[in-house]
């Protein structure tokens, strides 16, 4: 039987992880000299919260090998000739799938890590397409074959109130964020094919909401959208009057609203979400 794993920065709902067997792995979330594990000792609204109220950067990092090692085996343990494929966060952002990759070389049977090259719904259409093709009798060559071709055509905008948060994260340098801080820049990033870029710089809300518009509008244009996840930091306003709009227009997409994982969350900042769509899956 083929099982599948993933981690918790898919933020997949309860319902998807029950309904397909899914075993989600959880990254760590580092803070006031703890560790506390996403989805386990800490949701996402909890460090949602940290991040908004205290001084302290909060900061995240992969499972460790032993989490991988533990995972599998138990599935093992249940189902001795038991074929596993791993799904994770992209590489440009954590290096859990190499770390999956090497957990998966301690056992005999098939086990296949795959970089998924996004984040948070984007890792999660992934993991429930495999789940789908898992159950409908594919073989394992063809589901990697499958799932890294759909990798390639995710697309996640990440809108970003606040540049100080994306340079405390390492991903912006502190003098980009102190002339960001003097035009109120407020960038757009695009995460494609586990490539992360700046995709716009936007000066100021009105310029975002250009970019957001645009977007909605190319989603709503592609009939083979089907489905969309808008995950946010802190504040759902803005994600809400998205789904709204795409909803209306198209109400045969399915729209997905959720915490962003804490992974993304302090690269993003108070107020920061993203828009995350695949045309092929």
């Amino acid at each position: 039987m083929i099982h599948i794993v993933t981690d918790t920065t898919t933020q997949l709902t309860p319902e998807e992880i029950q309904q397909h067997h899914i075993h989600p792995v959880s990254l760590q979330v580092l803070f006031e000299g703890k560790t506390y594990k996403d989805q386990i000792d800490m949701s996402s609204k909890e460090f949602s919260e940290i991040l908004a109220t205290k001084k302290e950067f909060p900061t995240t990092s992969q499972p460790t090998m032993g989490d991988f090692v533990n995972t599998y085996q138990s599935i093992i343990d249940e189902d001795p000739d038991a074929q596993i494929v791993s799904i994770h966060i992209g590489s440009v952002l954590s290096g859990t799938s190499s770390t999956a990759a090497v957990a998966a070389q301690q056992f005999p049977n098939k086990i296949v890590a795959i970089n998924g090259g996004s984040a948070v719904r984007g890792t999660a259409f992934l993991v429930l397409k495999a789940a789908q093709l898992a159950e409908a009798g594919a073989d394992i060559e063809t589901i990697e074959q499958r799932i890294t071709e759909l990798a390639k055509n995710t697309k996640l905008f990440l809108f970003i109130n606040n540049l100080d948060y994306l340079v405390k994260g390492g991903r912006a340098s502190k003098a980009s964020g102190f002339i960001a801080s003097v035009i109120k820049l407020k960038p757009v990033l695009l995460l494609e094919n586990n490539d992360l870029q700046f995709k716009h710089k936007c000066r100021g809300k009105k310029q975002m909401r250009k970019v957001e518009d645009q977007v909605v509008a190319d989603i709503i244009a592609n009939p083979n959208i089907k489905d969309v996840g808008l995950p946010f930091v802190d504040d759902d306003t803005e994600v809400h009057r998205i789904s709204a709009e795409i909803l209306e227009a198209r109400p045969d997409i399915n729209t997905v609203i959720s915490y962003a994982s804490p992974s993304l969350m302090p690269h993003a900042g108070p107020a920061g979400f993203a828009i995350i769509y695949n045309d092929q899956y």
